[in-house]
């Protein structure tokens, strides 16, 4: 008996979640919250590493970009490799990666071994996001997908939150090494649960020699009552070639990929400046390194609340006009941040709603890179965009540096800020003129 032909996306689409996509999901989720966790604890501790070191603060700029630079090198290059090879294992060569490298930091004896240690850290992050995001929306119903990455990106937020807290409690007690013990140690045991718990990516499976069975298997474990063992299941995309990037600028993509990436890179730079320089320009206005500490976390669980909610809202309307209103929003409440600092009570109001709009438009942003690139070239699709957010991270604490070497205001810096959020949001309008098409 010929076997029935169907599509393993339709399996996907028709089904609940159940307990083993619920568990592809959480794993996700840990892996980006330790990412948030390790990207911005170096914010955290950058005073006492400067002291440390003998390092003046004005020139922490590069340490920051360092870390940055290697996450966008890693986006750039691990991305399309995940297309290609197959995702799960660059996940797990990207957490040992970051892993090993955040357990080194403690152990940096110059300026120079520092900015080595934190590129390569920053290597491994940025390898992780692009396939974590491919890999989960492969399994995830088409109807709440965007809603599922607007969770699962709440992780990077709440891992920053986290990361705050353990901060304030284990710095002043244990010094600033154990965030990075913490923070190293975790992602370990991570690629072990990877490894032995994730499934690989069904785009990647299906051109296997054998395919069918593999994907079978997964179908079963999706769909226990069905007869997935009698169902042939087509590659419905088709072979994109070797050469997925070139893809990124067929089918109609071309400008939305553009202005995917310059609302990237501007919201990118934005939110990373808020994390890593908030604390020592708070500090610099007289307000009490706890405290500001405290407004970073207060930020970041803003940020996870947008972030949760804005893919609800990609799901139910249109993200071309939720996006625009997002930034627009973000970029008063950062804006007028640098002329609160004599009131705790404005600077945590404003802290929560900018984390709140920026977060959940950075947010929409990649649950509209999801839907923009078939399965094929995700990877591909959202690394590079993710790529060229890691630029303007790396190019965001530079700018400050030098503006603050200049000799601007607080306020003037926060109102510099606001500007990229602007034009993040013009770029986020102007993607409803260049609808590409969906998977």
């Amino acid at each position: 008996m010929e076997p029935r032909r169907t599509s393993i996306a339709s399996v996907i689409d028709q089904m609940p979640l159940g307990p083993y996509r619920i568990g592809i999901v959480v794993i996700c989720f840990l892996m980006i919250l330790m990412d948030g966790f390790d990207t911005q604890a170096i914010g955290f501790v950058a005073t006492d590493i400067a002291s440390s070191l003998e390092i003046p603060i004005r020139a922490f700029g590069p340490v920051f970009s360092a870390g940055l630079l290697g996450a966008m090198m890693g986006a750039f290059a691990l991305g399309p490799l995940g297309d290609r090879f197959g995702r799960r294992w660059m996940l797990v060569g990207s957490a040992i990666t970051f892993a090993m490298f955040s357990l080194l930091t403690p152990h940096a004896a110059s300026f120079s071994s520092l900015l080595h240690l934190r590129f390569l850290a920053g290597f491994g992050l940025g390898g992780a996001i692009p396939n974590l995001l491919a890999l989960s929306s492969e399994y995830t119903p088409r109807r709440i997908r965007g809603q599922l990455i607007g969770l699962l990106w709440a992780g990077f937020p709440l891992g920053g939150a986290i990361g705050a807290v353990t901060g304030a409690y284990l710095v002043p007690r244990l010094g600033w090494p154990a965030l990075f013990y913490v923070g190293g140690s975790i992602p370990l045991l991570l690629a072990v649960l990877v490894a032995w718990a994730l499934p690989e990516s069904l785009h990647f499976l299906i051109r296997q020699p054998d395919g069918q069975r593999k994907v079978a298997a997964i179908a079963r474990r999706i769909a226990p009552e069905s007869q997935a063992g009698q169902i042939f299941y087509p590659d419905s995309e088709g072979q994109l070639g070797h050469l997925p990037f070139r893809h990124l600028f067929s089918g109609g993509r071309t400008a939305s990929t553009l202005l995917l990436w310059i609302a990237f890179f501007m919201c990118f730079l934005l939110l990373i400046v808020l994390v890593l320089w908030t604390p020592a320009l708070l500090r610099q206005a007289g307000i009490g390194g706890s405290q500001a500490v405290l407004i970073v976390g207060l930020n970041n669980l803003g940020s996870v609340a947008g972030t949760a909610l804005s893919g609800r809202l990609v799901d139910r309307f249109d993200p071309h006009l939720i996006l625009p209103f997002l930034f627009v929003a973000g970029a008063f409440s950062v804006g007028a941040f640098g002329y609160v600092t004599d009131s705790m009570m404005l600077l945590e109001l404003l802290a929560g709603l900018s984390g709140f709009f920026l977060g959940g438009g950075t947010s929409g942003l990649l649950s509209v890179a999801i839907l923009i690139y078939p399965s094929g070239i995700r990877a591909t699709g959202v690394g590079w965009a993710m790529a060229l957010g890691r630029m303007g991270q790396v190019t965001g604490p530079l700018i400050v540096g030098v503006l603050i070497a200049n000799g601007l205001t607080i306020s003037s810096i926060f109102l510099c800020c606001a500007i990229s959020a602007l034009c993040a949001a013009s770029a986020a309008a102007l993607l409803r003129l260049s609808r590409s098409p969906a998977e």
